[in-house]
């Protein structure tokens, strides 16, 4: 199981740091880092937001 993991810049604070949200989607086990890349930079397309970060997560069932 893998999830795409996006942060997402949505503005600044008084001091001028960066305002993060967070947003994870489950992805198909065959998503590889640039597939993932691709994902997020599609979805920005479509948000008033900008692209902080993008981590694609593993889970490996250990029992």
């Amino acid at each position: 199981m893998k999830k795409l993991s996006i942060k997402w810049n949505v503005g600044t604070d008084e001091n001028g740091e960066p305002i993060l949200k967070t947003q994870s989607l489950n992805v198909q086990d065959s998503v590889d880092a640039q597939k993932a890349l691709l994902i997020a930079q599609t979805i920005e397309k479509y948000t008033n937001y900008s692209l902080y970060s993008a981590q694609l997560v593993t889970y490996t069932p250990v029992m």
